[in-house]
């Protein structure tokens, strides 16, 4: 199973002057650290809840599942645009999108064929499943929760802090706090 994000967002759930305005940086001396230290923040974060936050597309690999139903990485989905079997020999078949239907009221979404559909319909012998989807909250740092750009923003000022340590200290408690809503539980 692999995920691979296509693209970086088009914009940062922060930006550089509001996080300059946060961590009271004047001048431009430091503005690529601090876009730097912006997008390793957005990274940590999503890695730290497993959600996309601003859209982008992603293709998903796995094995085909054994039911007819998977479920897609990095809520929220915002739409699957290709669903595609694989066989070994790189033979790849398309699954139409009236095949099968999306479940965005879970997370993560799931994916399902229809009833009288199975993956051998399309392909006799396949190894791969791959799914080109989009994620995320939406285009603007607006759609982005709020704590979960808070929680960015501490962790900027956290990272600016303790830059020139070789060892930086554990993550502040508020951190976690914010994003503990948001995280995947799984039972």
């Amino acid at each position: 199973m692999s995920l691979i994000d296509l693209a970086a967002p088009a914009v940062e759930p922060i930006d550089l002057a509001y996080a300059k305005t946060f961590l009271r940086v004047d001048g431009t001396d430091e503005d690529a650290l601090i876009n730097t230290l912006i997008k390793t923040a957005r990274h940590r974060v999503e890695n730290m809840i497993g959600r996309t936050l601003i859209r982008r597309s992603f293709v998903f690999r796995s094995a085909v599942p054994a039911g007819k139903c998977f479920s897609l990485p990095r809520p929220p989905l915002l739409g699957v645009i290709r669903l595609t079997l694989i066989a070994e020999n790189d033979q790849a078949v398309d699954i139409p999108n009236t095949d099968y239907t999306v479940t965005r009221r879970r997370s993560p979404a799931q994916v399902r064929l229809k009833s009288g559909h199975d993956w051998t319909d399309y392909l006799a012998e396949f190894t791969t499943l791959e799914v080109e989807f989009e994620a995320g909250y939406g285009d603007t740092p607006d759609d982005v929760p709020l704590p979960i750009r808070q929680a960015i923003l501490l962790l900027l000022a956290h990272s600016y802090e303790y830059r020139e340590m070789s060892e930086t200290p554990a993550v502040p408690i508020m951190v976690d706090a914010l994003l503990a809503p948001y995280r995947a539980v799984r039972l």
